[in-house]
């Protein structure tokens, strides 16, 4: 379960970190008059237009309208929930977490119990992965190891940073030697490392291990290659409580800067894979642990990358992942190409199999040549239709073009899917207005279903639109002067407004009014809709309701304030007249409801000064 982190230290986070100095960490910012600029980090862009507010400790981007506090840049460019955002950056910056007191006893010490747990399991896996390093580079059974390494083309310098290490082939000396450290039966049993049916014997033995590290750079799990022996080939852990595989990727927190700095990420299925970019150079590289691609991974990837380089075997398993891939980047609006070491002339040489071939028998030069050289993934999935189905034939035609329609359907435009059906028109001699006859008959048919058997989401927005009316206006004047809600909530409730958005955007000033923490971050934290946030930090970096006169803008904020209430009036005047005209009188009850209700009416004309008139 979660915590609650208190508005406290929301607060202190917001106000105590400079948002220049973090947004520094990420992004190249010159400072121009009060602001500073520079590329977003969000969006491929070559004129600048990413602006840093240092007076407000606040982002904003005028080309994507991404903006907001440091918790919510942190959350963007680390693609992090909103509770690990302020922990992290807390932490980091010497800043006490309160967490609330809603909780009870029971539910406080299941947390404290899980978090323990946790760290503990991740102290373990450092030590246990110091051990392997150990076992590796020290000892004579490692020499074999090493040179295995060597063989393939990874330097020491490289093994260092990925914290290779090895396994030894005594499978029980792991056991025996963590117990002696204090460690408990209880607690190795539920670590992964060892036999669930044996406990006393490690899951890895004899085995190249490659640590796998979460975003910070902290050991969560472990793989391990075989090099010699029966057993499978690779063994990966299983989910533990510090490591889930389906949100994990190999090699992330040695390539995130990278990744965000190209805006491109190389993504392979293989650890040695990773490791063979990072050796070449291309150090953009990450892979899956022992899993698919998962929607998690490429949510993780997105707010970094723009641009998504699939890099898997070229086997007919590699290319059904290689499609899937396109599928679930392309739906997330990413641009996708395909690293084709299967394509690649080696003239006399063997045709290399993987990146770790390409480096060891071509060179590094050969591997980045190659992959800048990657092919569009229209391109490629059309290539590989034309090799799978007969294209001379009526049949072959019409199966490799409903085997093409799911990717047209997650294509995020219609001038991108106008372009990839006449393409597939030309490729396969087709009528463009048959296929698109047919794709829309299709698209209607299956109800936009993808190959994996599941229906695609609509690309509609998540949100409707907001306008800009007067409501909302007063709302955004007073997030811009957040000073003046003392006086509005003194004026004003949520039923006052009308607009959804407003009315949002009031509640949640009003929580952060109750918790005393009334910053730009807290604030966005409690707005759900991404377009009213975005909206938020586009006004309030614009300056569009800033001070700039003691006069002009507490009235402003004031005629705004009446401009709600009066509006509120009337509707409250308008529903009591439709009431008074359906009540007949008739009973005694009625007749008194309807003078309450004439009362009622008579006080909001006085109100809004309007004479009374009798229906």
């Amino acid at each position: 379960m979660g915590r609650h982190i208190s508005s406290s230290t929301i607060d202190a986070v917001s106000s105590s970190i400079n948002i220049v100095s973090l947004v520094s960490e990420y992004v190249h910012i010159d400072k121009r008059g009060a602001n500073y600029w520079g590329c977003c980090p969000f969006h491929n862009e070559k004129t600048p237009s990413f602006s840093v507010n240092p007076d407000k400790n606040m982002f904003y981007c005028f080309g994507c309208n991404k903006g907001g506090g440091v918790i919510q840049f942190y959350m963007d460019i680390e693609n992090v929930p909103f509770a690990d955002a302020v922990e992290q950056l807390a932490r980091k910056n010497a800043i006490e977490i309160i967490y609330d007191d809603s909780f009870t006893k029971e539910e406080d010490e299941e947390y404290a119990r899980a978090k323990q747990l946790k760290n503990d399991m991740l102290d373990l896996y450092k030590r246990t992965a110091a051990l392997f390093r150990y076992f590796l580079n020290e000892t004579e059974q490692g020499k074999p190891v090493l040179d295995y390494l060597a063989r393939r083309g990874v330097s020491p310098e490289i093994a260092e940073s990925f914290g290779l290490g090895f396994a030894p082939d005594d499978r029980r000396w792991l056991k025996k030697f963590l117990l002696q450290k204090n460690y408990s039966n209880d607690f190795l049993a539920q670590s992964g490392l060892f036999s669930k049916n044996y406990p006393d014997i490690a899951f890895f033995s004899n085995r190249l291990m490659f640590p796998i590290c979460n975003r910070n750079g902290e050991v969560v799990a472990f793989g391990g290659r075989i090099l010699d022996g029966d057993g499978p080939k690779y063994l990966n852990s299983g989910d533990l409580p510090q490591y889930k595989k389906t949100d994990t990727l190999y090699a992330f927190h040695l390539a995130k800067n990278q990744i965000n700095k190209r805006k491109t990420v190389i993504l392979c299925e293989g650890y040695m894979d990773a490791i063979a970019y990072h050796q070449a150079g291309l150090n953009y590289a990450v892979a899956t642990c022992g899993t698919s691609l998962t929607e998690e991974h490429v949510h993780m990837l997105k707010p970094l990358a723009d641009t998504f380089l699939l890099s898997f075997d070229g086997d007919e398993a590699g290319q059904k992942a290689t499609f899937r891939a396109v599928l679930m980047c392309r739906k997330a609006g990413a641009t996708v190409k395909i690293v084709n070491i299967a394509g690649f002339n080696s003239g006399d040489k063997p045709k290399p199999k993987d990146p770790a071939d390409v480096l060891l028998n071509f060179g590094a030069e050969t591997l980045t040549s190659i992959v800048d050289n990657s092919i569009i993934d229209s391109d490629y999935l059309l290539s590989r239709l034309a090799k799978k189905y007969p294209i001379d034939t009526p049949d072959g035609k019409t199966k490799a073009s409903l085997e093409f329609f799911p990717y047209i359907d997650v294509l995020q435009s219609d001038i991108q899917k106008e372009s990839c059906l006449e393409q597939l028109c030309n490729t396969f001699g087709l009528s463009l207005k048959a296929v698109r006859s047919d794709f829309n008959r299709r698209d209607a048919a299956q109800k936009r279903t993808v190959p994996d058997g599941h229906t695609s989401e609509s690309l509609a927005p998540d949100n409707p639109d907001i306008k800009k009316n007067a409501e909302l206006r007063a709302m955004l004047a007073v997030v811009s002067n957040m000073e003046y809600f003392t006086k509005m909530r003194s004026k004003l409730s949520p039923e006052d407004f009308e607009d959804p958005a407003a009315k949002e955007l009031f509640y949640a000033l009003e929580e952060c009014f109750r918790e005393d923490a009334v910053s730009l971050d807290a604030i966005l934290a409690k707005c759900g809709n991404e377009k009213l946030r975005n909206m938020v930090s586009e006004t309030v970096s614009s300056g569009e309701f800033a001070i700039n006169s003691q006069e002009t803008t507490p009235k402003i904020i004031e005629d705004s304030i009446a401009f709600v209430h009066r509006n509120s009036l009337k509707r409250k005047r308008d529903r009591l007249m439709n009431k008074i005209r359906q009540c007949s009188g008739r009973t005694l009850e009625e007749q008194q409801e309807l003078r309450n209700m004439q009362y009622e009416k008579m006080a909001i004309d006085n109100e809004l000064n309007v004479k009374d008139v009798t229906e």
